[in-house]
């Protein structure tokens, strides 16, 4: 299962986002993006080719192999930065931020998403934009929510 506590970076030639930084007061961030759900990481689409028995019943399965993984983070943006008069402007900033990180890998330009699970090793994986960033107000319009999705030609994390 993906760790959804843990800090999630996803760096292009746009820039850098931290997903789950929220050390407060240990050189965190205090407007955060932080993650609800992340589907795609936990295993790759697998290809499982299969035909039907010639003139008979039952099917033949041939060799398996596994697919790219299409990570989608879901998650919202918190604004902790400022009062309620600047919340707005501080929104459209985060996602102003979060394009222009999510433009820089249209392919051929890739950016890399990083995480290390709690108790575990460090994982680096190669991903493309591939589904347009949403943003949605959440929480009574206290946050917004996001979502987006990525392609990571690699099967392994």
């Amino acid at each position: 299962m993906a760790d959804y506590a843990c800090i999630y970076t996803l760096t292009t030639s746009g820039g850098t986002i931290y997903f789950n930084d929220g050390t407060f007061g240990f050189g965190s961030r205090d407007d955060l993006y932080w993650l609800d759900n992340i589907h795609g990481l936990d295993g790759p689409v697998l290809r499982v080719p299969t035909d039907d028995v010639p003139f008979g019943d039952g099917g033949l399965i041939h060799r398996s192999f596994k697919g790219p993984r299409h990570p989608v983070p879901e998650g919202r943006m918190i604004v902790q930065s400022t009062g309620l008069s600047g919340c707005q402007a501080r929104f459209n900033e985060m996602e102003e931020a979060l394009k222009d990180v999510l433009e820089a890998a249209i392919a051929p330009n890739s950016g890399t998403l990083a995480w290390t699970p709690a108790g575990g090793s460090g994982h680096n994986i190669t991903v493309y934009y591939e589904r347009g960033l949403e943003i949605t107000p959440a929480d009574s319009y206290r946050t917004r929510g996001f979502d987006f999705g990525l392609f990571a030609p690699s099967a392994d994390t």
